[in-house]
């Protein structure tokens, strides 16, 4: 039984106004088939954002992806998000997360600030420091310091969205104060920061007051409530409420009438994204640590152990009873939003069909008039 947030911290749980019990949106990463044009993977980002608008979903998260075909068609998520916004209604837009080190803050609120009057104040943002080498040739001298640089530049953009003047180096340094235009719908702007593993990542989050953006990379539920104690920790010691953080956790989804189907459609795209995903990593880590990455007889043995316990324990791949299993305990976790991913190689028609089965499972969740 996972604890809750209050026996991991040792309180009482305080009164809190009413909220969903969790909230449902969806993320786009990856999209690594080989079979369907880049054209077709759009159409599909544009078909589940209507779905999403349409059925009550919160929000569709955009990623930021360069040089790799892990994510390939991420490569500006305002771009993405630019086109998606006029077909929509009501549904919000967030990045999960923009690389912050590769961009001049008064850039990114430019961009944003442009859809946030396109969609009449439906944008909020989500921040992490990069990770891929490759991503920095967009920004060479700011890989070794990313984490610093990300966590620095966070408060200047949210200065630049309410309107603050911030001076920059110009030419020859000369500083120059800038205000960006157009001024965005909202006031304020919501932050979501990408943490997964670090636990000083989850207090940092905590303390600032940022909206949290993690996935069971390494972890489970368990751990992640642990993390998530932290984290709402971090916010009451700052002063902050802490259950007043909004906690999105990713998990890759597929579900149908029958668990056997499920896993039938999913092993073999599923398999092929997790290898995707954990040879960019693992040659990433390696590099840091100035190693070799794992041969394919280590790495064969981390892709089966990731693979079945994604599927037991992380993911919501079953019936809509076994997503209930799931959304139960991350409920218990902390977690307030499911980010469900879908373009992982699943056959689209499949992963359409799939979308009916997930509103049963969220109108289950939804808050009650």
């Amino acid at each position: 039984m996972v604890p809750t947030v209050e026996q991991l911290l040792g309180l009482e749980a305080a009164p809190a106004p009413a909220k969903p019990a969790m909230r449902f949106s969806f993320l786009f990463f990856s999209d690594v088939r080989k079979d369907r044009s880049d054209a077709e993977k759009y159409a599909f980002v544009r078909d589940v954002t209507l779905f999403a608008d349409r059925e009550g979903f919160e929000a569709v998260y955009i990623p930021e992806r360069h040089f790799h075909e892990f994510g390939s068609i991420f490569s500006n998520p305002a771009i993405m998000a630019a086109n998606l916004i006029p077909q929509t209604t009501r549904v919000r837009f967030r990045t999960a997360g923009i690389s912050l080190p590769l961009h001049h803050p008064a850039e990114v609120v430019e961009w944003w600030a442009m859809n946030d009057v396109l969609s009449n104040g439906r944008v909020d943002l989500g921040f992490g420091s990069g990770w891929a080498r490759g991503d920095f040739i967009l920004a060479p001298d700011h890989y070794a310091d990313r984490r610093q640089i990300c966590s620095d530049q966070i408060p200047i953009v949210r200065k630049l969205w309410r309107g603050e003047a911030v001076t920059f180096p110009g030419p020859d340094g000369e500083p120059v104060a800038v205000t960006t235009h157009p001024r965005p719908i909202q006031p304020e702007l919501n932050v979501w920061l990408l943490v997964t593993q670090s636990d000083e990542g989850f207090i940092h989050a905590g303390r600032q007051g940022y909206n949290i953006f993690t996935m069971l990379y390494g972890n489970n539920l368990e751990v992640m409530a642990r993390k998530l104690a932290l984290y709402r920790a971090a916010r009451r010691d700052a002063g902050l409420e802490p259950a007043g953080g909004v906690v999105t956790l990713m998990l890759h989804t597929l579900l149908l009438d029958d668990r056997t189907r499920v896993r039938r459609a999913v092993e073999e795209p599923f398999s092929g994204y997790i290898k995707s995903a954990l040879d960019a990593h693992l040659a990433a880590a390696a590099k840091d640590r100035g190693g070799e990455p794992p041969n394919e007889a280590e790495k064969a043995k981390i892709l089966d152990y990731a693979y079945e316990r994604y599927f037991q324990t992380g993911a919501l791949f079953g019936t809509v009873e076994d997503g209930r299993a799931i959304v139960e305990q991350a409920i218990a976790a902390g977690v307030d939003e499911i980010a469900c991913l879908l373009d992982f190689g699943v056959d689209y028609a499949v992963a359409t069909e799939s979308l009916g089965y997930l509103a049963r499972l969220a109108e289950v969740y939804r808050p009650r008039a």
